[in-house]
């Protein structure tokens, strides 16, 4: 949680607070999976697009979502070849996505928060820009990071 403004912008350790609030991960996986509600919108096999307009041309490969992208094809075929011989579940990829941007707690304060968000890959991008179907979990929240007048280092 910092900017590209910052005297000293790059990796730094952050050390958490005691009080730190945050889900396991493990269980919002677990609810998302065990929702049917929710789990109908997941891609569970990745593909590749392909387009063609017309027989003139040559097919186009069309990368537009995280479930079609090579890297996501390449680890379900990893974990396709994993022998399970007890186990005759759907071995899946999930593809979890992060993201953050400071709120503002009060309207007359300068007192900011960093909500950590999950939401997963195997959705469909138009569906997650869909902020009526709340497919964004908070999963953590990060106090603000501010930088020192020295600039040497970060304050938390």
């Amino acid at each position: 949680p910092y900017h590209n403004r910052m005297s000293q912008p790059g990796t730094e350790p952050y050390t958490l607070n005691p009080g730190f609030h945050h889900r396991n991960l493990m269980s919002v996986i677990r609810e998302k999976v065990e929702d049917p509600e929710h789990f109908k919108n997941i891609h569970t096999t990745p593909y590749e697009l392909w387009c063609q307009p017309d027989a003139r041309t040559e097919p186009v490969r069309v990368h537009g979502e995280l479930y079609s992208s090579d890297i996501f094809l390449d680890e379900h075929k990893k974990i396709q070849a994993i022998s399970t011989p007890d186990c005759q579940l759907e071995k899946v990829v999930l593809g979890l996505m992060l993201a953050s941007d400071a709120t503002q707690l009060r309207q007359f304060s300068d007192k900011m928060l960093w909500p950590v968000y999950l939401c997963f890959g195997n959705e469909s991008k138009f569906l997650r820009s869909k902020s009526s179907l709340k497919l964004y979990e908070d999963v953590a929240y990060l106090e603000k990071v501010s930088e020192p007048d020295d600039g040497g280092g970060f304050t938390y």
